[in-house]
């Protein structure tokens, strides 16, 4: 079992719109193969004016093999701020490639999502796929970093690119329990009238419950920035 707290996760735009992210993340591993998760976040904008929002999601994850396994869930995003509710329904394909000798690893993931107002036509209906690239370095036993890129590819009555993130993170590991991830992002929303840029500042605290049950497998953690990033 796994508790994720989001202490802080501040984003800020180039525009200097700046938002609030907190959130609570239940993980638990149920067998070697299996594992579901749980997610609350709640999203506040802090201009003059705020706004926000809060998401639920569900998630469950299968592992196929050493270093791949598949995810499937979904997101509520209830009505707010005059927009209507929204169901996101996803599928991730994950894989880990060890690169032999050296302390890299590469990860990918696959994501193919619809986003779907509540109560409206199914024109509304947004379908994209979500390539992932990332390279993680352990650089000692305690300090690793991270880097990726995302892209988003809309198939609705778009047909193209709609938005690429980069994102650099460093991870330190407390103790065999605790975790710490600080990270950087820029997203860049593109082939629009009004392209946006912003840039992402986060701090995730990652603490794993004592567990005694008896198993003979190791924890995969399997859902980790797949789910949350």
């Amino acid at each position: 079992m796994r508790l994720l707290y989001l202490v802080i996760l501040l984003p800020f735009t180039l525009s200097s719109q700046t938002e609030s992210w907190t959130g609570l993340s239940f993980e638990h591993e149920v067998s070697e193969q299996w594992a579901y998760v749980i997610e609350t976040e709640h999203r506040r904008s802090l201009r003059a004016a705020p706004e926000e929002i809060f998401l639920l999601l569900l998630g469950g994850n299968r592992r196929l093999a050493k270093n791949s396994s598949v995810t499937f869930g979904t997101r509520l995003t209830p009505a707010a701020n005059g927009d209507a509710a929204t169901l996101r329904l996803f599928s991730d394909l994950n894989h880990k490639f060890p690169l032999a000798g050296s302390p890299f690893t590469l990860e990918t993931r696959l994501r193919y999502q619809q986003d779907r107002p509540l109560g409206a036509a199914g024109s509304l209906r947004r379908v994209s796929v979500r390539p992932r690239i990332g390279l993680m370095a352990e650089l000692t036993d305690r300090f690793g970093l991270v880097g990726e890129f995302e892209g988003r590819f809309r198939f609705d009555s778009r047909n193209e690119w709609a938005r690429v993130r980069y994102t650099i993170g460093l991870e330190y590991e407390w103790n065999e329990r605790t975790m710490l991830e600080i990270f950087w992002r820029q997203e860049d929303r593109i082939n629009q009238s009004t392209p946006r840029s912003t840039t992402i500042l986060g701090l995730y605290a990652n603490y794993t419950l004592p567990d005694t049950r008896k198993r003979n497998w190791k924890y995969r953690h399997p859902f980790g920035r797949s789910v949350t990033w």
